[in-house]
């Protein structure tokens, strides 16, 4: 390509980018150059400019793009020396762009500025107390009876005690230093309640501060922060609603020093008297400082003299009620904490430290850690001055953040119409999208895309997007999914079809060792290495402390792990500081398209204590969001979803969701929590009433709608139309899915466990045989014998619910005398469920990844040694592989079976495995059925008589939602067997109760997110319940992947600790805490051997057989191959590692560990 080289280079930089750019491209100008070159060597080019840039440098690169076209590839230096398609000025106007920002649009940002820089300067001052002080400079770890920010708050309750109006106590502030020689704080701190604050009685920008001064590090419960199994069972009832149902005044009255909140019940019991009222005595009182007293004067001032700060106050006191508007309190609070986490982290000599001359040097705010003994690293005047001018300056660049950051421009992949057939649909919603970028700015952007499995939804959701940004400035979005593996899959394919280098594509999943095995797995398979994974420049595992004692401010804002490669010091005039000094967290606010699991985002709504939130907040604020698959998570995590799309919609972000089974009650919920968001954004933003942009896609290019809903009801019907049309597509598609439901009945007592698993797995064997007989491929004809003797294979699914019953099945199967199975046939069997080894449970997953690819008809599935193998060692003409798996077979995987025999759960889950059958064949039609539902779920038999639920973990049922039967004969019709596809999840039925399976999860459903009554979910955004934004409680009661508590093991070949000498390897192996081995090392960790012990099992079976077996020597050796310079060692704590249910809280009687059926309770 022909490309022009512009710099606009000051100072000495004008040199140093003439050297470079001389050696590459011939200069045809003082400042120009323009030469032929390719691809990698203007990579090269941008990466000489960029290893040498400063401040004074300035090049924009354009390439010829038609004869009549150039196009602006990239800038490298100051962007502000081009415009956004690479132009230079010819004239210069001065004009303070932040000012404009905040007068167009941004009317609360002085607002926000102020109250946050007051917060800031007092956030700390409870740190004065003598038993703060000791505890810092002895180094000790106990915990405070009170924390420092409740003793601040009870500090700044007594400044502003009798001041009945906000500018009686910013007047009271201003004149501070003659308030306290009048006053005795000391003495009116030792006399009050400590367990009481009166923030109700407080005028309304006091009780925002207050808020703030509390909160700094940790959100309040409602009452209590740790609660039951049981209570939160109950606390989710429909009766239930007191805790949520109060407003934001009546939370503020009953606000107290919770236990474990900012109280310590441990070190009350355990403290002296004296240590006890040491954490109210003083030696000195940082706020006698004068410099400390000059800047809350100022910034008093300030808020005196701001109107909208006043007419916020006005509107709180007319209505009687508190400041509850959750944008004014997240950001504010949001810039409070990067204040303090940026502060608190400075390094001592750091230019940007304020250096402060007074009495009061000897109070401390933190010490470094990392010294022999405690030395003070930033004294309490000099951390809350700081504090304050690094909140007020960030508060500046909140307005520009989201406009600031880099974006996705000019992408061609991206742009252009694609020509493949099964992707046009693509070309017509991008065009749809484009046409409604303008409205998207002023009412947000609710879409959701509801394409086929293969029609290219990741694709196609990526250029939804981009067609909706304002294509002067560019795209930024983030995709979410719920898997690890689904975001390493999505990530490569971007890389990969949309040409995203790594410098506009980040990819964030949680644990290195899990990515380090995908890059593996794809070397091996495409022979180079992809750039997806790169190694990192990090510790395996974070820090368990932080470095800076008192101080938690300056703690990692995010645990994870990030692929890419952003130049960021473009963005240094933002001036965020040391919250991008993690490589980790830089990334994930800069890169322009970022693909993550769920777990990373959502924490801007469910962080609950310390600064994780502030990273995925960030983020939120400045980028779009895709919520691939959002049904595929448990009914029980769907209320923080929704609390991450209200938050999405109250920072002005544009929404898709993506899936091909989204039900009308999950939609609508989600839309609803959407617009309450974005009603806020607008009212902060001045703009009129949202009426949201929504817009449905699919692969049918005439069904594609879009409509303005001001409300939930034109939603709810716009969607409903748009699913019928869908439901009617569906229904002409010809059958590739057919199912029949596999008669089961067995009586089940713990006595008869043995002849109960025996009875069902003689049921699916003979349900293998008979699927077996009607969907075989057959051995290619060879030695001219006939076709009919030739060797008959088929890989199916059995997908069993819960890993206890796939153990228990297997080991029947594999017994000698209990299963008949027809001569001349084999059955090979393998076990895939998530408790096994990482590293065991990666190299299954990666041989069924390769057999079970079956999109190219050319590769022979006899052609897989594995099946080769099989096949020679048992020779017969009937080969049956079963994969005997739990639901993690569903989801994530892109496998192809011929059958699949299902223990029915949920309607969810079947139309999910359906999907695996045929998977990569449509050209495949099922004439008879394909897949087997069994009769009753397993948990029917074991608990028959008892009221628990039986659809669940996983599964809708609930004890307030029930089927009228358990027999799925009388939960499914006919029509959902003769064709199963997404139409029972898309549509509602008319039933008026519940009479299907179907029925059962739109109930609990539309109980759930549709629910016009006041519930849990819906009380975030209530805006009568105002108090839910600002505490815990709904967080508490319905967490983000909650589960059973899980402990981390290692399991240590003994083969690791042989001398390289040793002919024979070492048998068996050791246990350890993973805990244990991250922070003494393997030598000084002890053994856990008695809690997962070996199992010893024989494969009896003559015709059952054991398939893709491994062992976890063998497959460390491999793996060694791959990574010479690591030791075998190295390498098991890496990878040999598990995650299983604490034994205190479910299995008392430990683990049982083999390779082939991974770990079984004990």
């Amino acid at each position: 390509m022909i490309v022009t080289l512009v710099s606009q280079c000051e100072k000495k930089a004008l040199g140093r980018t003439r050297r470079i750019l001389d050696a590459f491209a011939n200069r045809i100008g003082d400042n120009v150059w323009q030469t032929a070159i390719t691809e990698e060597g203007l990579k090269t080019v941008k990466q000489l400019l960029r290893s040498s840039a400063t401040k004074s440098t300035a090049v924009s690169c354009h390439r010829n793009k038609t004869r009549q076209l150039t196009e602006l590839v990239w800038v490298v230096g100051n962007k502000r020396k081009f415009n956004e398609v690479g132009i230079v000025p010819v004239n210069r106007t001065k004009r303070n762009i932040l000012h404009s920002e905040w007068e167009n649009e941004w009317s609360y940002a002085s607002s926000i500025q102020i109250i946050a820089t007051i917060s800031a300067l007092l956030h700390d001052i409870g740190k004065s107390t003598i038993g703060f002080q000791n505890k810092l400079l002895v180094g000790s770890k106990q915990g405070d009876s009170y924390r420092h920010e409740w003793i601040s708050l009870k500090l700044f309750e007594l400044m502003i005690i009798d001041c009945a109006t906000d500018e009686a106590w910013l007047e009271r502030l201003m004149q501070l230093d003659d308030w306290l020689k009048n006053n005795d704080i000391e003495r009116l701190l030792s006399k009050a309640n400590q367990d009481t604050v009166n923030i109700e009685a407080m005028p309304p920008l006091a009780q925002w501060v207050a808020w703030l001064i509390v909160t700094h590090h940790r959100l309040p419960p409602a009452d209590k922060v740790f609660h039951s199994f049981t209570a939160i069972q109950r606390m989710q009832q429909p009766k239930e609603t007191l805790a949520y149902k109060q407003n934001l005044q009546q939370f503020y009255s009953k606000l107290t020093p919770f236990d474990f909140w900012v109280k310590n019940p441990k070190s009350l019991e355990e403290m002296s008297k004296a240590q006890l009222k040491s954490f109210w005595q003083f030696e000195h009182l940082v706020i006698n400082s004068r410099a400390w007293q000059k800047n809350i004067r100022r910034w008093s001032k300030k808020a005196l003299n701001d109107p909208a700060l006043m007419q916020i106050s006005q509107q709180a006191i007319d209505n009687k009620k508190a400041i509850s508007d959750p944008f004014l309190l997240h950001l504010s609070r949001l810039c409070l904490m990067v204040g303090d986490h940026n502060y608190s982290s400075l390094k001592e000599n750091d230019s940007r430290c304020i250096t402060v001359n007074s009495q009061f040097k000897k109070l401390a705010a933190n010490t470094d850690r990392t010294a022999s003994t405690p030395t003070v690293k930033q004294s309490l005047e000099e951390h809350l001055l700081g504090v304050g001018a690094f909140t007020a300056h960030f508060c500046r660049a909140l307005p520009i953040i989201a406009s600031e950051m880099p974006t996705l421009c000019n992408h061609d992949p991206l742009a252009k119409p694609t020509g493949i057939e099964r992707f046009k649909w693509q070309n017509q919603a991008f065009k749809m999208s484009y046409g409604l970028q303008e409205a998207t700015r002023e009412h947000g952007f609710f879409g959701v895309n509801m394409a086929s499995t293969g029609a290219g939804k990741t694709i196609g959701n990526a250029r939804i997007m981009y067609a909706l940004a304002d294509p002067k400035k560019g795209a930024r979005f983030t995709i979410a999914l719920g898997l690890r593996i689904l975001t390493l899959q999505t990530g490569l394919s971007f890389r990969k079809d949309l040409k995203l280098q790594g410098d506009q594509l980040a990819i964030l999943v949680g644990g290195s060792a899990n990515k380090k095995l995908f890059e593996l797995v794809y070397d091996n398979k495409t022979n180079d290495i992809t750039d997806i994974i790169s190694e990192y420049k990090k510790d395996d595992e974070p820090d368990n402390e932080s470095e800076t004692f008192g101080s938690e401010s300056s703690e990692d804002l995010l645990d994870e792990f990030v692929d890419s490669d952003i130049d960021y010091q473009d963005y240094e005039t933002l001036n965020l500081d040391t919250v991008i000094a993690s490589p980790k967290a830089r990334d994930l606010i800069f890169a322009p398209i970022v693909t993550c699991t769920v777990d990373h985002i959502i924490q801007a709504s469910e962080c609950k204590r310390g600064g994780k939130y502030i990273a995925p907040m960030l983020r939120l604020l400045s980028s779009d969001l895709i919520l691939d698959e959002p049904d595929d998570f448990d009914q029980a995590d769907l209320p923080a979803l929704s609390r991450l799309v209200h938050l999405a919609g109250l920072f002005g972000t544009r929404v898709l969701l993506s899936s091909a089974t989204l039900t009308p009650d999950l939609v609508t919920g989600l839309f609803e929590a959407y617009m309450e968001g974005r009603k806020l954004f607008n009212q902060s933003q001045n703009k009129p009433t949202p009426k949201i942009v929504c817009a449905w896609f699919d692969e049918q290019p005439k069904a594609m709608l879009s409509e303005q809903c001001a409300d939930v009801d034109a939603f709810q019907n716009t969607h409903k139309q748009f699913c019928d049309k869908r439901a009617s597509y569906l229904a002409k598609q010809p059958v590739r899915r057919q199912a029949e439901i596999l008669p089961f009945s067995a009586s089940y007592t713990k006595d008869n466990a043995t002849q109960f698993y025996s009875a069902l797995a003689q049921t699916l064997v003979d349900a293998a045989i008979s699927l077996h007989d009607k969907h075989h491929e057959v051995l290619p004809n060879s030695n001219q014998k006939k076709s009919s003797d030739n060797t008959q294979v088929s890989i199916g699914l059995v997908r069993v619910a819960n890993i206890n019953n796939i153990t228990n099945i297997a080991m029947q199967l594999f017994k000698a005398d209990d299963i008949a199975v027809p001569d001349n046939t084999i059955i090979h069997v393998v076990c895939y469920h998530a408790k096994q080894l990482l590293l065991l449970r990666n190299a299954l997953e990666n041989k069924l990844d390769r057999i079970l690819d079956r999109s190219d008809s050319k590769t022979n599935i006899f052609n897989h040694p594995e099946i080769e193998q099989a096949i020679a060692n048992q020779p017969a003409k009937k080969h049956i592989f079963m994969v005997l798996a739990t639901p993690v077979a569903e989801v994530g995987r892109d496998h192809d079976y011929d059958w699949a025999i299902v223990e029915p759960s949920s309607m969810r889950s079947i139309i999910q495995l359906a999907g695996r059958v045929w998977r990569h064949r449509p050209e495949k039609l099922a004439n008879e059925p394909n897949i087997l539902l069994l009769q009753y779920n397993i948990r029917y038999f074991k608990h028959a008589n008892s009221k628990r639920p039986i659809f669940t973990h996983p599964g809708f049922e609930t004890t307030l939602f029930k089927p009228p039967s358990y027999d799925l004969n009388k939960l499914m019709t006919q029509e959902q067997l003769a064709q199963v596809d997404s139409r029972p999840r898309i549509s509602r039925s008319q039933n008026k109760t519940i009479e299907t399976l179907s029925d059962l999860e739109h109930r609990v459903m539309q109980h759930l997110l549709n629910n016009h009554k006041l519930n849990y979910v819906n009380a975030y955004w209530d805006s009568k319940a105002t108090a839910n934004r600002t505490h815990t409680h709904l967080q508490q009661i319905s967490p983000f992947r909650a589960g059973t508590p899980q402990d981390d093991w290692l399991l240590i070949p003994r083969m690791v600790n042989d001398d390289e000498d040793t002919d024979m390897p070492s048998m068996g192996f050791d246990t350890y805490y993973s805990e244990d081995v991250f922070e003494k090392g393997l030598a000084k960790s002890s053994t856990h051997n008695k809690t997962i012990q070996p199992l010893a099992f024989n494969f009896e079976h003559e015709q059952i057989k054991p398939w893709l077996t491994v062992s976890l020597n063998d497959v460390l050796q491999d793996l060694q191959k791959s990574q010479p310079d690591k030791s075998l060692r190295s390498l098991a704590i890496t990878y040999s590692s598990v995650s299983l249910d604490s034994i205190k809280s479910s299995n008392s009687s430990g683990w049982m560990f083999h390779e082939f059926f991974g770990f079984v309770r004990g």
